[in-house]
Order: C-alpha cells, then sequence, then structure tokens
C-alpha cells in the first residue's frame, strides 16, 4: 500500500524504525504479554493518523514492515495487516484527546500491572525512581474490553489532565511520551520503580516515604535530564543489535 501522508519518506521510516525497536526492547525486558499490547506514534505533522503495530507478530520480531499507519476513522493509509480492535480503539481515543501525546504505550508489563491491582497504587514517594512520576499519576477503575469507540474514550479521558502515566486498575499502564524515546524512558522507569514498590511490600515492613517537598523537587530533577531518555533508547536499541538507518 502506498502511503500518502506529507511527513517525507525518511521521517516517517525513521518513525517506523524506532516504534518497532521500541517493541524488541519491551519484549527484551519482559514488558510484553505475547502479541498482545500496543504503542502508537502521532505521524508529524499529521495530527489525524498515528502509527500502530499490527495484530500478529510477536514483538520480538516486530520491523518496521509491522507497523500500520491508521487515521481516526479506522482506515489503515500505509502499510500491510490489521490493527486489533482495543488497540485501535485506546490509541485513537489518546490521540484525539490530547494532541501533545505524541507516543502512547500500553502494556500489561507484570510489577506495574500488579502494583494497579492494588488499593494503595503506585507510590511515587518511595524510591528516586518513582519521584520521576510524581504529581504525573491517574488512575482509571477497570470498566472491560476497550472494544468500542466509548471504552476507548473513557481510557483517553484519564489522559487530558497532562498525566505521564495512567494506572488502569486491573488491567495495566498507559504511558504517554514526548517522543518514542521519551515514552521507552518512562516505561522502562516505571516498571523498575513497581517492582521495587512490590519487592519492599513484600518485607510487610512499613515503607519510608520522603516528604512532598523533595518528592517534587526529585520529580523536577527528572524532567530536566533531557539527555537521559535519547541516550537511553540509543543503548537499549545496541543491546537489540538495531543499526539506525
Amino acid at each position: 500500500m502506498t502511503e500518502v501522508i506529507g511527513a517525507s519518506h525518511d521521517v516517517m521510516m525513521r518513525a517506523k524504525h524506532d516504534l518497532a525497536a521500541s517493541f524488541r526492547a519491551a519484549a527484551m525486558h519482559g514488558l510484553n504479554e505475547g502479541i498482545d499490547n500496543h504503542f502508537s506514534l502521532a505521524v508529524p505533522g499529521r495530527p489525524d493518523l498515528f502509527l500502530l503495530n499490527r495484530f500478529g507478530p510477536h514483538w520480538s520480531e516486530i520491523t518496521a514492515d509491522d507497523i500500520l499507519t491508521v487515521d481516526f476513522h479506522g482506515n489503515v493509509v500505509g502499510g500491510e495487516g490489521a490493527w486489533e480492535t482495543t488497540a485501535f480503539m485506546i490509541h485513537r481515543g489518546c490521540h484525539r484527546a490530547r494532541p501533545d501525546a505524541n507516543a502512547v504505550f500500553h502494556t500489561h508489563m507484570p510489577y506495574a500491572t500488579a502494583v494497579s491491582m492494588t488499593v494503595g497504587g503506585f507510590d511515587t514517594r518511595i524510591h528516586q525512581n518513582s519521584m520521576y512520576f510524581h504529581d504525573r499519576i491517574a488512575r482509571l477503575p477497570y470498566s472491560g474490553l476497550a472494544d468500542g469507540p466509548a471504552e476507548g474514550d473513557r481510557i483517553a479521558s484519564a489522559v487530558t489532565g497532562g498525566a505521564t502515566v495512567v494506572m488502569l486498575d486491573n488491567h495495566g499502564v498507559i504511558v504517554i511520551g514526548t517522543d518514542i524515546a521519551d515514552a521507552w524512558h518512562k516505561l522502562y522507569f516505571l516498571e523498575q520503580s513497581a517492582r521495587l514498590q512490590v519487592l519492599a511490600q513484600s518485607t510487610g515492613q512499613e515503607l519510608i516515604r520522603v516528604t512532598e517537598a523533595v518528592a517534587q523537587l526529585t520529580a523536577q530533577q527528572w524532567i530536566d535530564d533531557d539527555q537521559a531518555a535519547p541516550k537511553l533508547f540509543a543503548a537499549v536499541k545496541r543491546q537489540l543489535g538495531w543499526l539506525d538507518s
């Protein structure tokens, strides 16, 4: 299928290449759930289009050819294959509801999902990694599979307040990034933070929490380091043997 989208061929290929790399990186770190879950990226210069993985390939084998270009009506305007229903509904909803949500990553990664199943939820004051997300977490009760527009839009409503992470109760997580590297950085450290929380809670001992002021300070320090995300993503691509093109 020939793509007619406005963004240059080189820009589109780089975007697909990096999005495919993020899937393989997620599989390498055990953040995927077989062939399910999904990542998307807004097409540069075309707010009505987004890139989305086709349904079928295992994340460890995804390539740029497995990335579809999709419009908000569900039409595949670039690439070969079909999208999975919940993938389209969730990502269409998020991109429409929040135009600055360039990269939208959704996983059922184990530790963050485990935390989403607890009453207390994700604690942003117990470790410096978790403080990255302080005041940037939204939470949404579970309401069934996102098999239609209504549920996709309901999930998307949780991202409109500026949250960078949505903890989907009894379900998984959504991570919002300014680009692929930023979304990957957040996804990685969210799971690391959740893993430490689960381990700490498993001791049965009372957890040490920093003050609100310290949590806010540390969150800003994370944000101010604008080189961390691209450097981590470049490093994980080298681990994959994934050469930039």
